[in-house]
């Protein structure tokens, strides 16, 4: 059995389904599982009695895996309860002033855009770069950027078109015009490798439910020593502190980390089912499984284009793809494809008026086979 075989086998999914969905809700593998029971187990045997080392231990455990991800030091990273939870970070902790600029990109989704958009009551600028072909061009980037953009959010990997954007040529832009650089990882983060310190990010936030295989709910954000020095949490919690069992300090500090951004309850089940996801993607290494992806995806384009349909997603080069690829047909109710899949048991999803299929590591060539064998020749 290889390495893809025995990753399929923690997948119960894969006993009755051909799951291609991952740019939206992963199923749950069961090291996931078993570290969501685990604490549950804790919780309804001892309650409190072990607190707080339960949620601390696996909290630690969590920055510990996601800066294996990422690249960066267990210290900048910090726990979200979603993607735009994180971003909102940001938006609502930057000290724009009326005249400041941020630079986004159309047709991105919502939870890199909605964040943004109430500045504009405070008289900021909120630019939309256009897409080009499914593309993000970083000449249309660098146009749009001057001296008083403060910020520029992007998504590493477009949810529609699957283009996956240069992080680190994006990072030269921003450094040019003393920008802050921010990212929306979901949709790559788990898939393809991000390394925020070498790519020059300043912040970044990503739910677990997509390709890190995790549950919703929670999620990882990373926030540089620079973009600290600048971002002011608009709500502070009993745990932004530095001393948070001094119940009754209210004067004193918030912690010297991206930690002071966790204001409140942890979702300590959805930690320990994401530890468990992080650790399965870890022992398997980003690379190969980035690697794999890719493979599955040059193959699947092929079968497509074989079976006579039209692949949408930029994959001119490596550095632009992703797990996502984006297909359409002349004369196909993709509504009524969708459920039709569904109901035979393959699982993906129609974007924008066409079939969006996302693979991860441990599906098989099987899988894409039955897949184009369901469409409509």
């Amino acid at each position: 059995m290889d390495r893809w075989q025995a990753m399929r086998q923690l997948f119960p999914a894969t006993e009755r389904l051909v799951y291609l969905d991952h740019a939206a809700v992963a199923p749950l593998p069961r090291p996931c599982r078993e570290g969501y029971e685990a604490y549950l187990d804790e919780l309804s045997r001892n309650g409190v009695l072990h607190y707080p080392d339960v949620p601390l231990d696996a909290l630690a455990r969590a920055r510990q895996l996601g800066a294996a991800l990422l690249g960066t030091a267990a210290e900048h990273l910090f726990i979200v309860r979603s993607t735009t939870q994180g971003i909102g970070i940001v938006a609502t902790g930057f000290p724009f002033t009326e005249g400041d600029n941020v630079v986004l990109v159309e047709r991105e989704f919502p939870a890199n855009l909605r964040p943004w958009l109430p500045l504009r009551r405070r008289g900021v600028d909120v630019r939309l770069v256009k897409q080009r072909g499914g593309r993000v061009l970083l000449d249309d980037l660098a146009a749009a950027v001057d001296a008083r953009t403060k910020v520029l959010s992007i998504s590493y990997v477009q949810f529609l078109s699957g283009f996956r954007v240069d992080l680190g040529a994006v990072a030269e832009i921003c450094r040019r015009n003393g920008t802050l650089f921010v990212v929306d990882a979901i949709q790559g983060l788990g898939a393809m490798p991000i390394d925020v310190e070498a790519a020059g990010v300043d912040f970044l936030s990503a739910d677990a439910h997509k390709w890190m295989l995790g549950p919703e709910g929670v999620g990882l954000g990373y926030c540089s020593p620079r973009a600290l020095d600048v971002i002011e949490p608009a709500v502070e919690g009993w745990l932004s502190v530095r001393e948070p069992f001094d119940l009754f300090d209210l004067e004193q500090p918030l912690r010297d980390t991206p930690a002071r951004f966790e204001e409140g309850a942890y979702n300590t089940g959805g930690i320990h089912g994401m530890n468990g996801s992080l650790e399965m993607l870890l022992e398997h290494g980003v690379g190969a499984i980035s690697e794999r992806i890719l493979g599955l995806t040059d193959d699947l384009c092929e079968r497509l284009a074989g079976a006579g349909w039209s692949v949408l997603s930029p994959r001119k080069t490596d550095g632009e793809k992703s797990g996502i690829v984006l297909a359409t047909r002349k004369g196909v109710d993709f509504g009524a494809l969708e459920h039709r899949l569904g109901a035979a048991g393959v699982v993906v999803s129609v974007r924008g008026g066409a079939l969006r299929v996302a693979p991860h590591a441990y599906n098989s060539e099987e899988d894409l086979e039955r897949l184009v064998a369901e469409l409509p020749g």
